[in-house]
């Protein structure tokens, strides 16, 4: 688990009426990752060219565009199924898919006609479908207008251009009737009457005018926004009550003549959704397999597929190419070196680690040549999170949500592996709470300062540990030499996974740089715990002497190493192997630099980065602190029953607000101790992931 999947390259020579079959038994297989051939041209000395780009995907992108349009015109979406319950959307899983029954086509041809044939009806449905809708809407607005001219008194046939008078009828907003009457006295004078019907915020009005006044007027209803209406010739004009009843008959065979669509599209997705779906399953397999041909190389008759495959596949993969094709295809298997570049790689481990795969891809995907960090992650990242975080009742909290998101499993893949790193997270927590002895920021120690600071005993229930193995708050000096051993220890794990590194690679100088950096990293530690006064003799006994040849072991050894080295290596790249003096005291500069700079005052300051990990569980317990005081203030007020009320909600307030707050910084910090401190030492991330290729609901490998 420690090492990627050992891969296999592949090189599959086969003939070109045999490509489609051979790409069909890939998607099979499901464990051959496609590259672009483009990246081998050099091992081919020109004896094969790039495919060209096959005419067949502008034709295949073209049809799947109107498939997926015309699929999406039969599936609205419905409103139950915007308001599913909420209950639904934890509980029913996956969202359910349409299940497609695959159908056989003989050709791009066929399937064009078919769909066209299908395309044409849906379309002509909904276009006639809109047409109707329109005419709704004006008969629908024709008959309210029929409505206010019956209120009225008015007729039809009386709005319009009368032999001395012109009739406007219309609507308006509401706000603009006073300024209409102002602004028609300006334009025609007294010779004009004004009817209106108000109501939520627009007007219908009747305006009389003389028609000599009519050019003047309108301007005047076009500046107040009115919105004149013209009676149609195809009703009464002059029978206000038959025109409304023509109309609402008219209105009626309407609505049912949408009804009659409606159905009959609703008809048409019964029948034809699941054979447009088969079309656009078919297509999508033609569109890929057109695009992954621009990834072979090819000759006059000949096709040529580069590919990874894992090392256990490899067997299968041969055979099947090979009972496909006959025989009539080489397929040639070479390993690759872990410092190939173009390999990718493939993260087999346990389902509980998998979620953590997910918070090392954050920093990069691993390389071929990298070493698979999940396992370690895995156990490290809850154990700092719970020593950041520890409290024995918030980390249960901590796991109650998160059983509960892996068990949401309509939140989807993602969420259920968060929930997961939480459950561990708050696990790690409660650990770190019975270790340090608090249980939903009550302790001993917080016991006594609320004793000190209000003169009130806090229940012995809520104290679960008397004498806990750690009291952060107390032994602060112990605790934060604690944090300096867990980060040394980290990092060396990490410098002892780069020197493995190097030992697989055969890199002698690298592999002794390596050393050197796990030397100078224990020098660092020693002096901080030095400092610290922290189980040493020679601080006790006063011993000069010992101090002295500790920091020559310390810091002289890993100069002279680093000089040593880079000698070696410059005599390496120089042909005749002499130097000067000054070339030395560079080169002896330049170890100094590396050893104290790059190496000793880098891990100094390394070390002491995992002090957050005190800071944090310290923060943590004195913020929590702060909440129980209040609360305790509260339990003392005059009111009795109102001071627990109040200091239920200060205890459940701040011990939500602390477990939001906290677990985030938490987290941070357990991320960034990962990334800047330990991923540096030995991890570089640069990789791209194992996609094997899929025909179906899937994309090209990435190159």
């Amino acid at each position: 688990m420690l090492r990627p999947e050992e891969m296999r390259e592949l090189r599959i020579i086969t003939l070109d009426e045999h490509v489609d079959r051979v790409i069909k038994r890939i998607d099979a297989l499901g464990s051959v990752h496609l590259t672009d051939v483009k990246e081998f041209m050099e091992d081919w000395g020109g004896l094969i060219e790039p495919a060209k780009a096959d005419p067949v995907v502008m034709k295949t992108s073209e049809l799947l565009a109107r498939m997926n349009n015309l699929i999406s015109l039969l599936q609205p979406a419905s409103a139950e199924q915007e308001k599913r319950s909420l209950k639904d959307r934890l509980f029913r899983g996956e969202e359910e898919q349409v299940r497609v029954t695959p159908i056989e086509y003989r050709s791009l041809t066929e399937i064009e006609s078919q769909f066209n044939e299908v395309e044409k009806s849906i379309t002509t449905l909904r276009e006639d479908t809109a047409r109707l809708r329109d005419e709704l809407m004006d008969t629908e607005d024709l008959l309210r207008v029929l409505r206010e001219l019956k209120e009225l008194g008015i007729e039809p046939g009386f709005v319009g251009d009368k032999y001395f008078i012109t009739v406007f009828a219309g609507r308006l907003p509401e706000a603009n009737l006073k300024e209409l009457e102002t602004a028609l006295d300006n334009a025609a004078g007294e010779l004009h009457f004004v009817c209106a019907r108000t109501g939520e915020g627009r007007a219908f009005a009747i305006v009389v005018v003389m028609k000599h006044d009519r050019a003047a007027v309108e301007k005047v209803l076009t500046r107040m926004d009115f919105n004149s209406w013209t009676p149609p010739p195809d009703i009464p004009l002059d029978d206000t009550v038959r025109a409304i009843e023509e109309v609402e008959s008219r209105l009626k065979s309407l609505q049912q003549d949408i009804m009659q669509r409606e159905r009959e599209m609703a008809e048409l997705r019964d029948a034809k959704l699941a054979e447009l779906l088969a079309m656009r399953e078919f297509v999508q397999m033609e569109d890929t397999k057109a695009k992954v041909k621009s990834l072979f190389g090819q000759t006059e008759r000949v096709r040529v597929i580069e590919g990874w495959t894992p090392e256990k596949n490899v067997a299968e993969v041969t055979s099947g190419i090979n009972e496909e094709t006959g025989g009539f295809s080489v397929v040639e298997v070479s390993e690759p070196g872990r410092e190939d570049v173009r390999v990718p790689t493939l993260l087999r481990n346990p389902k509980i680690l998998k979620p953590f795969e997910s918070v090392i891809k954050m920093y990069g995907h691993p390389s071929y040549r990298d070493i698979d960090p999940t396992l370690i992650t895995a156990v490290i990242f809850p154990i700092l999170f719970g020593l950041m975080f520890p409290d024995i009742g918030h980390g249960f909290i901590l796991m109650l949500l998160g059983l509960a998101l892996t068990r949401f499993t309509g939140l989807g893949k993602d969420t259920r592996e968060m929930g997961i790193i939480i459950l561990l997270c708050g696990l790690c927590s409660l650990v770190a709470g019975v270790i340090f002895g608090e249980f939903f920021g009550f302790s001993a120690y917080a016991g006594e300062l609320i004793n000190e600071a209000l003169g009130m005993h806090v229940p012995e229930w809520l104290i679960l540990i008397e004498h806990p193995l750690l009291e952060p708050l107390v032994q602060v000096k112990l605790f934060f030499v604690i944090t300096l051993l867990i980060g040394a220890a980290h990092m060396g794990l990490g410098l002892g996974f780069n020197v493995m590194n190097h030992l697989r690679e055969r890199d002698m100088a690298g592999l002794l740089t390596g050393a050197v950096k796990i030397w100078c990293l224990c020098g660092a530690l020693y002096f901080l715990l030095l400092l610290f006064g922290f189980y040493f003799t020679e601080l006790q006994e006063n011993n000069t002497t010992l101090l002295l040849r500790n920091a020559t072991i310390f810091v002289v050894l890993p100069i002279g190493s680093l000089f040593g080295l880079r000698v070696a290596e410059e005599l390496k790249h120089e042909s005749n192997g002499k130097k000067g003096v000054m070339d030395y005291l560079i080169i002896l500069i330049d170890g100094v630099i590396d050893a104290l700079l790059e190496n000793f005052f880098r891990f100094l300051a390394n070390v002491v980065s995992y002090g957050r990990i005190m800071a944090l569980a310290l923060c943590h317990a004195a913020l929590i602190e702060v909440f129980l005081i209040f609360t305790f203030m509260c339990l003392a007020m005059p009111v009795p029953v109102l001071g627990q009320v109040i200091a239920a909600v200060v205890f459940i307030f701040g011990t939500l607000l602390v477990i939001v707050l906290e677990a985030i910084m938490a987290g941070i910090h357990t991320i960034r101790l990962h990334f800047y401190e330990w991923f540096t030492k030995f991890y570089d991330g640069s990789g791209h992931e194992f996609a094997p290729f899929r025909l179906r609901g899937g994309s090209l490998s990435p190159p």
